[in-house]
C-alpha cells in the first residue's frame, strides 16, 4: 500500500500526543506515505487590540521557539524507533488546535490524535481536541487510547511511549450501514498489513418496544437477521480480500455502546463508522463511536465517508 497522502498527527508536546505520533509513524511506515506532525497555535495575545501592552509581560517568540524544539525532538525520537520512516514534516500552523486538524484532515489519508485524560476520569474522558476532530474531521480520525500518563521519563523525548503495542484482532463493528462498510474496508486493510486477524463484529438487541424475548419467534426472527446481516458483510470482504483472515462475531445485548467497549479489550484497534444504522442524520458522531472514542481499551478509528 503506497499512499501520496500523509499521515497527520495532532502534536502538543504532551505524553499522550507523543504517543499519537508514535502510532501515525508506525501506520505511515506500512502505508510508505508521509508522516506530518501538526502543532496548532493560537497566540494567547489573540484579539488583544492593543497587543504591545500584554506583549511586554509576555514573550511568544520564546513559546514559539520552544514548540520547534519540541517538535525537533519528537522527529528525532520517531527516527530512532521508526529508522526506515520516510517523509517527516514538523510544523506549527496558526489556529486552534481542534480547528487546525479538522482542516488539515481534507489532505489526509489518516488523521491520528491522542487521547488525555481530565481530572480523576484519566482513563474515561478524552480532551476536547481529540472530541472535535473525532466528530468534524474529513476522512478517517485514530484516537490512540487510551491516554499515557501525563507525565515525562527523563529529559526531553529519549523514551518513546508505548504507542505500537503487542498485536491483537483488527475489531470492526458492522450494522449494514454505508458507514460500517466503509470501517469494514479501512479493517480489512489494517489488518492484513498488521498479518493479524479481522473480526467483524455485530450486536443486536431485541425490539424493546415489543417487549421481545429473545427465545421467542420474534427474537429468533430478530437474530436470524442479524445473523444474514453480518454473514453478507463477511462474504464481500472476504471476496475481495480472499488472503484475509476473517472472522464473525454476533453479540447479542441490550446496550450495545458497552458491549463494544468490552470487546476492544486486547485489539490492535477497533474501526466503526462516525455514524450507524440507527442514527440521526444530523448526529456527527453516532452514540457507539462516541462512546468508543471516550471509553474504549485500544486505539479507535472512526470512519467518516466522503459520500455521507
Amino acid at each position: 500500500m503506497i499512499a501520496t497522502h500523509p499521515v497527520i498527527a495532532g502534536f502538543d508536546s504532551s505524553p499522550s500526543s507523543l504517543d499519537a505520533a508514535s502510532f501515525a509513524a508506525d501506520l505511515a511506515l506500512r502505508r510508505q506515505a508521509p508522516l506530518h506532525l501538526v502543532y496548532g497555535y493560537l497566540s494567547p495575545l489573540y484579539g488583544y487590540g492593543v497587543a504591545g501592552i500584554v506583549g511586554r509581560y509576555f514573550d511568544e517568540s520564546a513559546i514559539r521557539e520552544s514548540i520547534d524544539r519540541s517538535l525537533t525532538d519528537a522527529v528525532e525520537t520517531l527516527r530512532r524507533r521508526f529508522p526506515e520512516l520516510g517523509e517527516v514534516v514538523a510544523r506549527q500552523v496558526v489556529g486552534g488546535p481542534a480547528q487546525v486538524l479538522i482542516e488539515q484532515s481534507r489532505t489526509a489519508a489518516v488523521t491520528v490524535v491522542g487521547s488525555r485524560g481530565v481530572g480523576g476520569f484519566a482513563e474515561l474522558l478524552v480532551g476536547s481536541v481529540s472530541s472535535q476532530v473525532a466528530a468534524h474531521a474529513h476522512g478517517p480520525v485514530i484516537v490512540v487510547r487510551p491516554p499515557v500518563p501525563d507525565h515525562r521519563i527523563g529529559p526531553g523525548f529519549e523514551q518513546p511511549p508505548p504507542a505500537v503495542k503487542p498485536a491483537g484482532p483488527v475489531v470492526v463493528g458492522v450494522d449494514g450501514s454505508a458507514a460500517s462498510q466503509a470501517a469494514l474496508a479501512f479493517a480489512a486493510d489494517e489488518a492484513l498489513s498488521r498479518d493479524v486477524p479481522l473480526v467483524a463484529v455485530h450486536v443486536y438487541g431485541p425490539q424493546l418496544w415489543l417487549h421481545a424475548d429473545p427465545h421467542s419467534a420474534t427474537g429468533h426472527a430478530a437474530e436470524d437477521r442479524a445473523r444474514r446481516l453480518l454473514a453478507d458483510a463477511a462474504a464481500a470482504s472476504s471476496t475481495a480480500r480472499p488472503q484475509l483472515n476473517l472472522q464473525t462475531r454476533l453479540v447479542h445485548s441490550l446496550n450495545t455502546e458497552h458491549s463494544m467497549i468490552e470487546i476492544s479489550r486486547g485489539a490492535t484497534m477497533i474501526v466503526v463508522g462516525c455514524r450507524g444504522r440507527g442514527g440521526f442524520a444530523g448526529m456527527l458522531l453516532g452514540s457507539v463511536s462516541r462512546a468508543l472514542v471516550h471509553h474504549a481499551h485500544c486505539p479507535v478509528v472512526v470512519i467518516h465517508p466522503s459520500e455521507l
